[in-house]
């Protein structure tokens, strides 16, 4: 009895980390996401080394929104890292920094754009697009 009480602890404890450890975001041909996500309709152009710095400064997760023409950015607990959400009903788009550095190391581009399309924002890098982000609220 008690192994079997052991090992149920163990497998919850070990399925619970995964759960925490969700990854945010999945990585699609440009072309497949500009016929499936709608065109852009604004973005912002970054710079990876800057694009670097956020995703560091923010931790396992960071959220992303455009205002105006202005990039904000939030960490996974949306904490302003530049600038700072206006509401607690405020959309920003949630993803994983590790999906990020995946976009940017397979785009091999130096600069990345982060678009805002007719229901979703997506990261480009060369002929990448990451998507599947996840909007906060309702889910974050």
């Amino acid at each position: 009895m008690r192994s079997k009480m052991f090992y149920f602890v163990t497998f919850m404890f070990f399925s619970l980390n995964f759960l925490n450890a969700q990854v945010i975001g999945k990585i699609f041909d440009a072309d497949y996401a500009n016929k499936e996500f709608g065109k852009v309709s604004s973005h912002v152009e970054i710079i990876n080394s800057q694009l670097k710095n956020l995703l560091e400064e923010a931790g396992e997760y960071i959220m992303l929104n455009i205002d105006n023409g202005k990039l904000r950015v939030l960490n996974g607990n949306r904490e302003g890292i530049i600038g700072h959400a206006k509401s607690d009903e405020e959309v920003f788009y949630k993803m994983s920094t590790s999906q990020v550095l995946k976009l940017l190391e397979k785009g091999g581009k130096s600069s990345t754009l982060i678009e805002m399309r007719p229901k979703t924002l997506t990261l480009t890098n060369g002929n990448y697009t990451m998507d599947l982000t996840m909007p906060c609220p309702p889910k974050c």
